[in-house]
């Protein structure tokens, strides 16, 4: 793992290790996940995703939100209608942009460790209803390994390091306080 790498993943550890016990994400990672919990918890992720997506304006996320989309509405959830956060970091500069990535990418990840249990208890996979978890199509190991190289190239900066690292958790804190606000 590079020193860039590195960097953001000390800067969000401690929050991503919260996000990890958020109440409404929790029911993923259960064997006794409900539809109507899965279906929230893909309604709270879109309302993370979506803004963010749309500010990159990128090919692969927007894919991803594609999918997500079409899980939603497999749930019998109207992914127009839902509520999307607000008060995002600035993405204005490359740095910020690589950290977006990186987070959002980074998810990806979570996304399919989480998929079996997924499966397992609602029957939902790569093909219906889970196809976000799956990132069903995408080449995500090919572009967390050339998104790893960016980090470590574009960001060797201390100055790009130092935006990078304070948007990665940025955006790591608003996903926090947004999954406090969206219990219900």
């Amino acid at each position: 793992m590079g020193p860039a790498r590195q960097a953001l993943r000390a800067a969000t550890q401690e929050s991503h290790d919260r996000l990890d016990k958020a109440a409404v994400l929790q029911p993923l990672v259960r064997p006794d996940i409900t539809q109507p919990q899965y279906a929230h918890a893909l309604a709270v992720l879109y309302g993370f995703h979506a803004p963010v997506e749309r500010a990159l304006g990128e090919g692969q996320g927007a894919a991803r939100l594609a999918l997500l989309r079409g899980d939603l509405r497999v749930l019998g959830t109207d992914p127009d209608g839902l509520p999307e956060m607000t008060g995002l970091p600035s993405l204005d500069s490359a740095p910020a942009r690589l950290a977006a990535r990186y987070v959002l990418d980074g998810s990806a990840h979570g996304g399919r460790a989480m998929l079996p249990g997924i499966t397992r208890a609602l029957g939902y996979d790569a093909r219906r209803g889970a196809r976000f978890l799956a990132s069903d199509g995408l080449d995500m190991a090919g572009a967390w390994k050339a998104l790893m190289l960016r980090l470590e190239e574009e960001l060797a900066d201390p100055a790009a390091l130092a935006t990078a690292c304070a948007t990665a958790a940025g955006l790591f804190a608003v996903l926090e306080r947004w999954t406090a606000e969206q219990r219900g």
